[in-house]
């Protein structure tokens, strides 16, 4: 017959045995468990990885040097066009890595200037201030003498497509065509076009909303030189 210790030495050598084997089934639950995690944690970042790739095949990447130097209006209209990718940094602009496209440099950042013609009783004086490489200032002063004036004023932008097109106009004086800049600046029916020359110290207008005075056309009111 087997003494009392004997016994008890088997009982604590029993229990023992079976906590080690729940400990390793548990252990080796936990580890089934974060392998799954893992697993799921990598095919979410894949999935989101493709989502965002999806993404950027509805609207062209657009990388800006200084956010500053664009209006939001012509960053907006960017997304818009179908390329891939705009690259902007200063007057410069790339497209699609392969096309480079500059800004009109006149006139300079910061820089004033006052444009005026007269065309038989209508006298207009145009002032513009640069404030970034796609948008100016504008007022315009009209006179027409004897009956009416009007002034008016805005902001002007280029519009996002402009490099799409070259645009120009005529001297009346030379007869020659001369490349220009339209900024445009649209409010309800209301708009004004500023066609400015990007190498000459010429400018057109195209204009509505005038009170008394007339439409402004391309062909009814004559070039506006720098004063």
């Amino acid at each position: 017959m087997k003494s009392p210790l004997i016994i008890l030495m088997i009982l604590v050598l029993f229990v023992f045995s079976a906590c080690n084997n729940k400990s390793v089934e548990h252990n080796t639950a936990l580890v089934d468990t974060v392998d799954s995690g893992e697993a799921k944690m990598t095919e979410n970042a894949t999935a989101s990885e493709t989502g965002a790739n999806i993404r950027s095949k509805n609207e062209p990447y657009i990388l800006l040097k200084n956010k500053e130097d664009y209006s939001d209006n012509f960053i907006q209209g960017l997304k818009e066009l179908e390329f891939k990718k705009f690259e902007l940094a200063d007057s410069l602009m790339i497209i699609d890595e392969t096309d480079t496209v500059q800004f009109a440099m006149t006139p300079k950042v910061g820089e004033i200037r006052v444009y005026t013609g007269k065309m038989g009783n209508l006298a207009i004086a145009l002032t513009i201030k640069r404030i970034n490489y796609t948008s100016l200032e504008y007022k315009i002063e009209m006179v027409e003498f004897g009956k009416s004036s009007h002034n008016s004023s805005g902001q002007a932008e280029i519009i996002s497509s402009f490099f799409l097109g070259a645009e120009s106009n005529d001297d009346e004086q030379s007869g020659e065509s001369y490349f220009v800049t339209e900024y445009i600046d649209k409010e309800n029916d209301c708009y004004t076009h500023i066609r400015l020359g990007d190498e000459t110290d010429l400018v057109k207008i195209i204009k509505n909303c005038n009170g008394k005075i007339k439409d402004i056309t391309l062909d009814n009111f004559t070039t506006l030189h720098r004063k």
